[in-house]
Parts: C-alpha cells; sequence; structure tokens
C-alpha cells in the first residue's frame, strides 16, 4: 500500500495518511445480507461503501472521518485497505473547509465551538441511520488524527452504546466536567487508540496522558503504541483493527 506523509506545519496541526488513486470500487450487497442496504445523511458531505462480501457482520457500519486538511477522497478503497468487505463504509467530510480539503475545528484555544458542532451534527446523523435501519450498537466510529478527537468527543456524550471508537493518532479534547458527564453507555462501548512512537505531528506522550485520564475515569480502553509515523500502517495496524472489530461486532 502506498503511502504519501504531507508536510506538518506545527503539532497538533496538519494531518497525513495514506493516498490511494483510480476510480472508486462500489459493490453490491448480496440479497441475503442486505438489511439495511444503504447509509445516507444530509449532515454531512458522504460516500458510502456497501459491504461487498455476505457475512454476519453486513448489519456493521463504520463511520470514517479523516484528517486536518483530508477528505474522503484518500479513503473510496478503505473496504480494500482494511481488508474487511464485509462491513458497510460512511465516509464523512469535515464541517469546514481548509487547505484544499476539510477540518473538523478552528485551531487552538478556538476549537471547542467546531467539536461541539460536529459532535450535535454527529448525533443527528445517527438519528438518520436509525430511520434507514442501522443500530447504534452495530456502528463504529474511525477517526484519523482531528478525527479521531471528533470521535472520541462523540463516544463520550452519545447516550446510547456504540459498536466501537476506533481513534488513530488522534488525541483528545476534555471539556470542564467531562468525568461527571459521561453517559453510562460511554462505559458499554469498546475503544479502541492507536499511536505511533515516531509521531511529530501529534506527540504519543500527550496523547497517552489523555487516554490515562480516560482509562482511569472507568471507560474500557485498549491503548496500542506502534512503530510508525504519523500514518495508518498497513502491515500491522490495520489488521489489528479488523480483528477488533470482529471480536467486538
Amino acid at each position: 500500500m502506498p503511502q504519501l506523509t504531507l508536510p506538518s506545519t506545527s503539532t497538533r496541526s496538519r494531518n497525513s495518511t495514506f493516498l490511494r488513486s483510480g476510480p472508486t470500487i462500489i459493490k453490491p450487497h448480496s440479497k441475503k445480507n442486505s438489511l439495511p442496504p444503504y447509509a445516507h445523511t444530509d449532515e454531512f458531505e458522504y460516500h458510502f461503501i456497501p459491504a461487498s462480501k455476505p457475512s454476519k457482520y453486513n448489519k456493521n457500519l463504520m463511520v470514517v472521518l479523516h484528517g486536518r486538511g483530508d477528505s474522503i477522497k484518500p479513503f473510496k478503497h478503505f473496504d480494500e485497505e482494511l481488508g474487511f468487505p464485509e462491513i458497510n463504509y460512511l465516509l464523512i467530510n469535515g464541517l469546514r473547509r481548509w487547505d484544499g480539503g476539510f477540518s473538523w475545528y478552528a485551531f487552538a484555544p478556538n476549537q471547542a465551538r467546531g467539536i461541539l458542532k460536529a459532535r450535535n451534527k454527529l448525533t443527528s446523523m445517527i438519528d438518520e441511520l436509525a430511520l434507514q435501519g442501522w443500530r447504534p450498537e452495530n456502528i463504529f466510529f474511525l477517526g484519523f488524527s482531528s478525527g479521531g478527537l471528533i470521535s472520541c468527543d462523540f463516544g463520550m456524550n452519545f447516550d446510547e452504546r456504540l459498536g466501537g471508537i476506533i481513534c488513530v493518532s488522534g488525541y483528545v479534547y476534555f471539556f470542564p466536567r467531562w468525568r461527571q458527564r459521561l453517559p453510562k453507555a460511554a462505559f458499554k462501548t469498546p475503544w479502541l487508540v492507536t499511536h505511533g512512537r515516531q509521531d511529530v505531528d501529534l506527540v504519543m506522550e500527550e496523547t497517552h496522558t489523555d487516554i490515562k485520564k480516560m482509562a482511569a475515569a472507568g471507560l474500557p480502553i485498549q491503548w496500542c503504541e506502534l512503530n510508525k509515523e504519523h500514518v495508518m500502517d498497513p502491515e500491522i495496524e490495520l489488521p489489528m483493527i479488523r480483528r477488533w472489530i470482529k471480536r467486538n461486532a
């Protein structure tokens, strides 16, 4: 899998991930495992990749959130990159245009408003998906970098159990009284956080401090350190994520 690391202007600013070119591959569901057949939302610009292999996992949907300056485009083959065509994928763009792509929120110290806006729109999106037949407990969130922050914030505030929260090379923003506001569902949702020891964009030790706070509050988080930079690692990380989803789906 080819990788491209974009130049970073500062810690916790730019993001990078693998990039793929070529046409989008959309394959039909099998009739046997096709319910619900499609996921769509009016809250975000999106791209849907349906499950292409019949399986007990066809009921699951993964919402994928990119990093700052990126978009849904590099993830349009994510079912192939993850090696998991049995589940469905809903790729969504950030809410703010930034540097040729999108971002989820403004730079510090002005990020809170954007994070709250994303949280509210994700909540509305889950309501939309529920009407389409997608159950919250079958919906996973995977966010890269700042998309990981948005995924974590949503998981810490949504009042129903989710399939799981996966934060890749991200970090966490803590609002005042966040511990007291944790819903019971957050303690039932599985969490996976991965980070690279060689990450210079988001220093691993800072993220690890964030995760220790969440674990101390009682959230069931699995933390995994990898020998990688600010990218998704196709050799070790993606197969691990695939196995983790299968255990929790």
